[in-house]
């Protein structure tokens, strides 16, 4: 697959901005809206969606990345879909993947088949998810029929 970016900067063009910092001005000021590409590495940035074979963000974050390989450093991820998912210092609020390894990281939400690490604060796993939406059904429920009533 060839490196294309749907958003007409070319990857070598990308890269090479971002990774001149220079004191007198912020790098890379604007964030990239699609990536489609074979691998995708993002230092000290952002991207919308994003959707390679290996990702790697090294303090970035992606709102929506679909990798088969995906790899975040001191980084966050809005909604990660993917195979094998390393997180180490971040955070990920939605995670779906077959394996997910986090290291001092929170997550919202993990769907995984095996779920692996040190010092990992996950929110919600697949079981609090579906009690946390039985509770809230009824909940609702019980409301409905409470407010819905006319005295």
């Amino acid at each position: 697959m060839d490196e294309e970016l749907k958003n007409n900067v070319p990857t070598e063009e990308a890269v090479a901005g971002c990774g001149e910092a220079a004191e007198e001005e912020p790098c890379c000021p604007e964030v990239l809206s699609d990536i489609v590409a074979e691998t995708v590495t993002i230092e000290q940035g952002g991207a919308q969606n994003v959707k390679a074979e290996t990702v790697t963000v090294n303090q970035g974050g992606i709102a929506h990345v679909e990798g088969k390989f995906i790899d975040v450093k001191e980084g966050g991820i809005a909604l990660a879909m993917g195979e094998n998912m390393t997180v180490t210092d971040g955070g990920v609020v939605v995670t779906i993947a077959e394996n997910v390894k986090m290291t001092d990281s929170v997550a919202v939400f993990v769907a995984a088949n095996q779920v692996g690490g040190e010092n990992v604060k996950v929110i919600f796993d697949v079981r609090a998810a579906v009690v946390f939406g039985v509770v809230l059904g009824v909940v609702a429920g019980v409301l409905g029929r409470l407010l819905g009533r006319k005295a």
